[in-house]
C-alpha cells in the first residue's frame, strides 16, 4: 500500500493545558471522569469504556485503577488527585449503576460523547479524537520530566521507541501552554 505522508506525531495530537482546562469546565461529571482518565492518566477508549468499579481503589495512600490493557494485560495505574476526585463525585451520584464505572459502555459512545463536549466548549476534535487525550498524558509526563522510561511506564508501553512519539509533540510546541 502507499505510505501515508503525514508525519506519525502529527496524526492525533494532544489536547493543550488551556483546552483541557476548557473540557473540564463545559464537561458533566461523567465526561470529567473520561477527560481525566485520558488526558492525566493515559488510558486508551477501550481502557475506559471496560473499567469496572470494582477496578476503582480510591483508598489508600495511593489512589489508582486496574485496567484491562492491550493484549488483554490487567495493569495499575496510578490517578491524579483531580481523576480521583471526579470518580469520587461519579461514582457517588450513581452508586445502583452497576459494575461498570461510565454509562458510555462503547468506544463510539465516548468518542460520541467527547465530539459533543468538544462543540459545545469550542474545542477542536478533528485529528485529535479521542486517543489525543492519552497523548496529552504522554506529552505533559514528557515535558515535565523529559525521561522516556517514565513517558513508556506512564502509557504502559512495551517499549521506549513506541514513547519517541512524545517527544515530537514537546519539541515541535504542540503543547502551547506547558504550565501544568
Amino acid at each position: 500500500g502507499a505510505s501515508d505522508p503525514t508525519p506519525r506525531w502529527e496524526k492525533r495530537a494532544p489536547y493543550t493545558k488551556a483546552e483541557i482546562d476548557t473540557l473540564l469546565q463545559h464537561a458533566d461529571p461523567q465526561e470529567r471522569v473520561y477527560v481525566l482518565l485520558g488526558a492525566d492518566c493515559g488510558l486508551r477508549n477501550s481502557e475506559m469504556s471496560s473499567l469496572r468499579r470494582d477496578d476503582v481503589h480510591l483508598n489508600g495512600e495511593q489512589p489508582r485503577i486496574t485496567i484491562l490493557g492491550k493484549g488483554g494485560r490487567r495493569q495499575s495505574v496510578g490517578l491524579s488527585r483531580r481523576a480521583e476526585q471526579a470518580l469520587k463525585i461519579w461514582l457517588a451520584a450513581t452508586p445502583d449503576f452497576g459494575p461498570w464505572v461510565l454509562r458510555l459502555r462503547s468506544r463510539s459512545g465516548i468518542r460520541d460523547s467527547l465530539v459533543r463536549l468538544c462543540r459545545r466548549a469550542g474545542v477542536k476534535y478533528e485529528g485529535r479524537e479521542v486517543h489525543g487525550l492519552r497523548h496529552t498524558a504522554g506529552t505533559r509526563m514528557y515535558s515535565e520530566t523529559t525521561d522516556l522510561l517514565a513517558v513508556r511506564d506512564h502509557l504502559r508501553h512495551s517499549s521506549t521507541e513506541t514513547s519517541e512519539i512524545y517527544v515530537q509533540y514537546a519539541s515541535k510546541g504542540k503543547m502551547l501552554n506547558r504550565d501544568w
